[in-house]
């Protein structure tokens, strides 16, 4: 699979230092979910940092991986403006990082951010055939709130959506969706807790819990508790 990537990025440019590319994607991959620091990158690499500006944006170019930009309508003065990083294709990833189906309930196995990177991939896939024009993007701020992906339509209507890899969902994890719709009022249109779960659960006034198969399988409406 990394030849594979390694052939593709070299039909986009050449590259002047290839060894270091599986080394580039096995760390995207270790990364993925997370904000991207370059210059913490780079050093662990051992790569001048603009050295893996240039990389980043090859294997972007490449869909290897995506930068989910951040996102702010000004909501705090604090907003954290680093683009996320995903690995495009979670089944890569999952090589990389040696998830299998056993590791999927060991506590330190990265199986949270690998379901949100595969969260936000699918939601870039739909987003481009979705007769709904909306961005994809993410919100954090320094006091630590904080949403894993949003979904901001044309007409200004935004949908949060957290990540969670338990089986289980209580309303503290809606916390960073109670944010949004508290500083949003009329414009947060839902706020969606996907989950490991086996059954959709109502959190609140327009937050819901659903399973992750959601994304892709039609479901009943469900009530929301007010």
């Amino acid at each position: 699979l990394v030849t594979l990537t390694e052939n593709v990025v070299n039909r986009v440019a050449a590259i002047e230092r290839r060894a270091d590319l599986p080394r580039v994607v096995q760390l995207c991959a270790a990364r993925s979910g997370e904000e991207v620091n370059v210059t913490s990158l780079a050093n662990e690499l051992g790569l001048p940092p603009r050295t893996l500006d240039g990389y980043l944006a090859l294997l972007a170019n490449a869909f290897v991986l995506q930068l989910v930009p951040a996102w702010s309508t000004n909501l705090s003065k604090k907003v954290v403006r680093k683009p996320k990083l995903v690995l495009v294709d979670s089944g890569l990833a999952c090589h990389l990082m040696g998830m299998t189906p056993e590791r999927i309930d060991d506590p330190v196995a990265p199986f949270g951010p690998l379901m949100e990177s595969f969260v936000a991939m699918e939601l870039c896939k739909q987003l481009t055939w979705s007769d709904a024009r909306a961005t994809l993007s993410h919100f954090r701020d320094r006091d630590g709130a904080e949403v894993d992906l949003v979904l901001e339509h044309a007409d200004g209507r935004v949908v949060g959506v957290e990540v969670k890899s338990a089986r289980t969902v209580s309303p503290r994890d809606a916390k960073g969706l109670r944010f949004l719709a508290e500083r949003l009022g009329a414009r947060f249109h839902r706020g969606i807790v996907l989950s490991c779960m086996p059954e959709p659960t109502p959190l609140g006034d327009q937050i819901s819990a659903l399973p992750v198969d959601a994304l892709w399988t039609a479901k009943p409406s469900l009530p929301v508790s007010r």
